[in-house]
């Protein structure tokens, strides 16, 4: 009787008792569900990335670097969840574990700095190419202009020449200064002509360009950073560490 009297006496601080502890339930339990979603996909970025980098070592040869396999490659690393997440695990591993994650994350990110570098190199080469192309084949329109004097042509097609040709708006004047000056000093312009010598000096460039005529220029110091930093990966075996294995556990993956 004493114990239902105390109960009812009491029930108000019992219910905050139990109300409280729920709380502090519900909030352990959501912690650990964070904790283990962030293990989880640390893991499996991990898996992912020695995938990536062993796919990088590949266009790594004997003759140098496989310029394709780069140009076409994916970014090694778009998110880090090493950085967004590891001070969650401050206190879940040792301090060897913890440094050898962070060394596995730096090599990826400086790998992909060389990636980067190497990709952007590739696409200034291909702006430069084109622009070397397109300032030839300007060179090519003037240079045969002046060479054709023969036969009859209208304004009209002369004028056309400008808006044929990919030129900018300061080359489209020259030109249509350079029409205008040939029209008035020699109306007889045979275009057919004009046309015939001009696609032969421009079939000539592309056939040229087209050869590997241009070296695309790469840094050796590319090839050496990146040879470095993939023996340096190496040596790491980031899956056969106690860190790795420690945010498996916590993730509550199996064993590989």
């Amino acid at each position: 009787m004493a114990v239902i009297d105390f109960f009812i006496e009491n029930w108000v601080n019992l219910a905050l008792i139990i109300v409280g502890l729920s709380a502090v339930w519900i909030y352990k339990a959501q912690e650990k569900g964070k904790l283990r979603d962030a293990a989880s996909l640390i893991v499996l970025q991990i898996d992912e990335l020695q995938k990536r980098v062993s796919e990088l070592q590949s266009y790594i040869t004997d003759k140098g670097l496989n310029f394709a396999a780069f140009y076409e490659s994916l970014p090694l690393i778009d998110v880090n969840y090493w950085n967004k997440y590891k001070h969650l695990f401050i206190r879940k591993m040792d301090n060897k574990s913890f440094d050898n994650l962070n060394k596995f994350y730096q090599y990826v990110t400086s790998m992909q700095e060389q990636q980067e570098l190497m990709k952007n190199l590739q696409k200034q080469f291909f702006f430069v190419k084109q622009s070397a192309i397109s300032n030839w084949e300007f060179s090519f329109i003037v240079e045969t202009l002046k060479e054709v004097f023969a036969t009859s042509v209208s304004p009209q097609q002369l004028q056309s020449i400008c808006t044929s040709s990919q030129v900018n708006s300061e080359q489209e004047q020259i030109i249509k200064n350079l029409v205008k000056q040939i029209e008035q000093s020699n109306p007889n312009v045979d275009m057919n002509r004009f046309w015939g010598i001009y696609q032969n000096k421009r079939k000539l460039l592309i056939d040229v360009t087209d050869g590997n005529s241009l070296t695309a220029y790469t840094p050796e110091q590319i090839s050496t950073s990146l040879q470095s930093l993939l023996k340096q990966y190496s040596l790491l075996e980031i899956s056969g560490t106690e860190g790795y294995n420690k945010l498996r556990k916590i993730a509550k993956m199996t064993n590989k």
